[in-house]
């Protein structure tokens, strides 16, 4: 009670002498506010599921090369976002995604150098699905898909998407992942063959 009694009578100090005393007790100092959590979200348990927010989902129809892009983990999938600083992806980020660390073999392109090509689904408002119809890739160097002791790429390695870009979404199923058309990756393998313009592959 008496350590109650001086934390209030030292709001009749001045800040320089209110510190002094707030140090002495071993008290902290500063807002009383500062750093405390803004609301339920912040306190939520970080296990709870969470999903994408509506307006920074990729829309965009686009075959090119998407760059510059950073790649950020939300749940269990990868995605790929239009740049690999937070601060602008809370402001206007635009994020498509990738797939699970289980369904990444089966749809990379290993250009046999020290780079992957992977396809980058964009969100269909009409189906309500992430599709790779009409959709971007991005050409990654290898060293920013670590690989874990079970020889797939570590997420828990990768950078989390930014809190203020997701929402809460408990007991919500995932958003849908339409098939790849068969053959994709095949083509893609095709194409490379006919090309031997390095300089055109680095466009993809």
């Amino acid at each position: 009670m008496p350590a109650l009694q001086l934390v209030c009578a030292s709001s009749f100090y001045s800040d320089t002498e209110g510190a002094h005393i707030n140090e002495a007790m071993h008290l902290p100092g500063g807002d009383p506010e500062d750093g405390l959590p803004e609301g339920p979200e912040d306190v939520a348990d970080p296990h709870v599921p969470r999903k994408l927010l509506d307006e920074h989902m990729l829309r965009d129809k686009t075959v090119k090369g998407l760059g510059p892009f950073g790649l950020r983990v939300l749940g269990r999938r990868l995605f790929v976002c239009n740049s690999d600083q937070d601060e602008q992806l809370e402001e206007n980020g635009q994020c498509g995604v990738v797939g699970t660390k289980f369904q990444l073999p089966g749809i990379t392109l290993d250009l046999q150098s020290d780079r992957v090509v992977l396809p980058v689904r964009r969100w269909d408002v009409e189906k309500m699905v992430w599709t790779a119809e009409q959709a971007p890739h991005v050409m990654v160097e290898k060293y920013k898909l670590p690989q874990g002791a079970d020889g797939r790429v570590d997420f828990d390695m990768l950078p989390s998407m930014p809190k203020k870009m997701t929402r809460f979404s408990p007991g919500e199923a995932p958003d849908p992942i339409e098939a790849a058309m068969p053959g994709m990756v095949p083509c893609l393998v095709s194409l490379r063959r006919k090309v031997r313009n390095k300089a055109f592959l680095d466009l993809w």
